[in-house]
């Protein structure tokens, strides 16, 4: 579970970020130059505007917290293309009704997650470093810098691209060699060997 929280850590240190800054330019050049305007770097950088609007407030309220978290946080996720690319390294194939179940649970623990680091690290921020386009531009990673949880910090990448919806969603959270995705990959390989398809989906 340790590994799980660290990803998600560099996550909920957004809610108390208080700028992105670029080695070369300010983030407004810099994914201009980058990217296109229509780009994850806007996307991040319009939800740290509003966290910090929260963040500022002399209370800490969960129930606040809990509402930006699922009116801005979540709609950055694809957490139904997270789920599917879980369960096809299993070669797992479920009804519609049970990829729905599988899905919206998964959203619940990493939202659930997020929900307890934010309660605990308000006090960190993260630095845009730099973004990249990769297969012509579909997939952009974004590279953060967290900091205030050990002496130098820690990079993390965000994996966007555009889902369903037509809007850039973050569809992995990557930290040195290890992810989001793989990590569940590699909790539901061990609850499936264990448990079966079915005894996974009631203990995920």
């Amino acid at each position: 579970m340790k590994r799980l929280h660290i990803p998600l850590l560099a996550l909920s240190l957004l809610v108390s970020s208080t700028a992105f800054t670029y080695e070369e330019a300010p983030i407004e050049e810099a994914s201009e130059r980058i990217i296109t305007t229509d780009s994850p770097v806007k996307v991040i950088q319009s939800t740290i505007i509003k966290l910090n609007q929260l963040t500022t407030v002399s209370t800490y309220s969960p129930q606040m917290m809990s509402f930006l978290v699922d009116q801005e946080i979540a709609p950055l996720f694809d957490f139904d293309y997270i789920a599917s690319e879980v369960l096809s390294a299993s070669y797992i194939s479920l009804s519609k009704e049970e990829s729905v179940y599988f899905s919206n649970t998964l959203k619940k623990i990493i939202i659930n997650t997020l929900l307890t680091k934010l309660a605990q690290g308000r006090s960190s921020s993260l630095n845009f470093i730099s973004a990249r386009p990769l297969r012509g531009g579909k997939i952009v990673i974004v590279k953060l810098n967290a900091r205030g949880y050990s002496q130098f910090g820690f990079n993390v990448d965000l994996s966007f691209h555009k889902g369903k919806s037509g809007t850039w969603q973050v569809f992995d959270v990557a930290l040195g060699y290890d992810s989001l995705i793989n990590f569940y990959q590699r909790m539901v390989r061990i609850k499936v060997r264990r448990y079966g398809v079915y005894g996974m989906l009631s203990r995920i």
